[in-house]
């Protein structure tokens, strides 16, 4: 475990340290922002906008963070050969592979908490409560950047304030009017997305290149996404054979179409159990499918020859 968390930690800085997620950082904020006038221009539906925009973009957002880390970190070990020097020490690849794995995680945990703060204050914003739209933000990245300074770990002070900072935004949120219940879930969803996402990059980064990595991964992505649609085709110009090979797919490919279950589908599992109980049941279902796809990357990368 201890070996694990030390190349976890170390690969959650080297991804921290990337001028990439940075730039995703940006770009999410931005469209968040953004929502609120794409709100302004619905009918009386300005909270209903900003809520599917802001957590679609997210998403988005955090699976391509995800698809982008899992291809890329596992590689550039190979690459600059700091790999040669890892596996002579007494670590198992195994070990090596899920603590990138966790590494990526608490990458994603980052940005999702950030993104779910920033989407909790254009709330606020659009409920009139602009004190704490921007109050909240300012006093958190004045405390944040006071921790880091006298942090003597700067890179882990971000996982515990990007929860302060989730907390307090949430807790402002919430005092302007807003349902924190089915966003919060959401959030979670999509940390739980971004675990399966970067096992099934981790799984094709163990033997391939970075550029083949992403590009299955988007394909297992935009596939699991269509898993339902799959198994419920009932075209007529599709051959059964095809119909029957599609429903195939969609039973073994993750069904990503779970972490994003949308507004009302929260709302409505409330006779069998609520909204936790789904995120739960969502949380097992992603555990088991990271812990497939990494036993069989880790089989894969046991065999790989770095002579």
């Amino acid at each position: 475990m201890t070996r694990v968390l030390a190349v976890a930690i170390n690969t959650f800085r080297e991804a921290v340290r990337d001028k990439v997620l940075y730039g995703m950082v940006g770009a999410a904020s931005a469209v968040l922002v953004f929502t609120l006038a794409l709100g302004e221009l619905s009918l009386d539906e300005e909270a209903r906008v900003v809520h599917d925009i802001g957590l679609a973009s997210i998403s988005l957002f955090s699976v391509v963070t995800a698809i982008f880390l899992g291809s890329s970190l596992l590689y550039k070990e190979i690459e600059r050969k700091t790999l040669y020097v890892i596996l002579p020490k007494p670590i198992r690849r195994y070990e090596f592979l899920i603590g990138k794995f966790v590494g990526i995680c608490l990458t994603g945990w980052i940005f999702v908490t950030l993104m779910g703060a920033i989407l909790f204050s254009v709330m606020c914003a659009q409920h009139d409560a602009l004190g704490l739209a921007f109050g909240v933000p300012i006093g958190c990245i004045a405390v944040s950047a006071l921790v880091i300074w006298r942090a003597r770990d700067r890179t882990a002070a971000l996982v515990p304030l990007s929860a302060v900072f989730l907390a307090c935004a949430a807790a402002a949120a919430g005092s302007a009017g807003v349902t924190l219940e089915p966003i919060l879930c959401a959030l979670a969803l999509n940390l739980a997305e971004v675990a399966v996402v970067a096992s099934v990059a981790l799984l094709f980064s163990s033997f391939s290149t970075p550029f083949l990595t992403g590009l299955f991964t988007i394909g297992i992505w935009v596939a699991g996404r269509s898993a339902y649609e799959m198994a419920t085709m009932k075209s007529r110009t599709l051959p059964d054979a095809i119909k029957s090979l599609l429903h195939t797919v969609s039973e073994v490919i993750p069904n990503f179409n779970l972490f994003v279950p949308g507004w009302n589908t929260l709302n409505e599992v409330g006779g069998q159990g609520g909204p936790i109980a789904y995120v739960l049941t969502s949380f097992g279902y992603a555990a088991l499918y990271c812990s497939v796809l990494l036993f069989l990357a880790s089989l894969i990368f046991n065999r790989r020859d770095f002579l």
